[in-house]
């Protein structure tokens, strides 16, 4: 099979292959490959639990497959620490406008977040989640899996934006 990255990239054309496949056959092995990454995450979740954070990271630094799989599925990592410094660089961008974005806690993966303040029922939000939140915790949490929002019960508004200004007809 060759080197370890030889291996990742055949696994990444192997996902390409499978996204062709049809519906019920590609839906059959994604749920296989699912499983897999279950029982990988909760075997490696625990040895995580049971060895010192020092043996830890000496296993993940003394091989560069090992240091992938540990960062993959976050063996020990605060995850809620993570994810919470994930978000750091689109914070400034959601408090710009008047909101903020609250880890409420992680695990195996999977965050949970809120947003409040003006972003509590913006019409914008879902963009802002998927578009800047969803894409700072893939890009800087290693091993995120998915984000799960708390429901908020504000009522619905535009974004914030520029104020219109009332124009009034000159008289005479």
């Amino acid at each position: 099979m060759g080197g370890f990255d030889d291996v990742l990239q055949r696994l990444e054309e192997l996902l390409g292959e499978i996204e062709a496949l049809d519906d019920p056959v590609r839906e059959q092995v994604f749920e296989l490959l699912d499983g897999i990454d279950a029982m990988h995450r909760m075997a490696l979740g625990r040895l995580g639990q049971t060895l010192e954070p020092e043996t830890l990271e000496q296993l993940r630094g003394a091989d560069p497959a090992v240091g992938w799989l540990f960062d993959a599925y976050a063996v020990g990592i605060d995850e809620r620490a993570a994810a919470d410094a994930a978000l750091e660089s689109v914070r400034p961008y959601i408090e710009s406008h008047g909101g903020s974005v609250d880890v409420l806690g992680a695990e195996a993966g999977v965050v949970q977040l809120k947003l409040s303040g003006a972003c509590s029922g913006c019409t914008a939000s879902a963009v802002t989640l998927r578009e800047g939140v969803e894409e700072a915790l893939r890009d800087n949490f290693a091993g995120f899996r998915a984000m799960e929002v708390e429901e908020d019960d504000g009522p619905a508004h535009p974004p914030p934006g520029p104020t219109l200004l009332q124009i009034q007809p000159h008289p005479g």
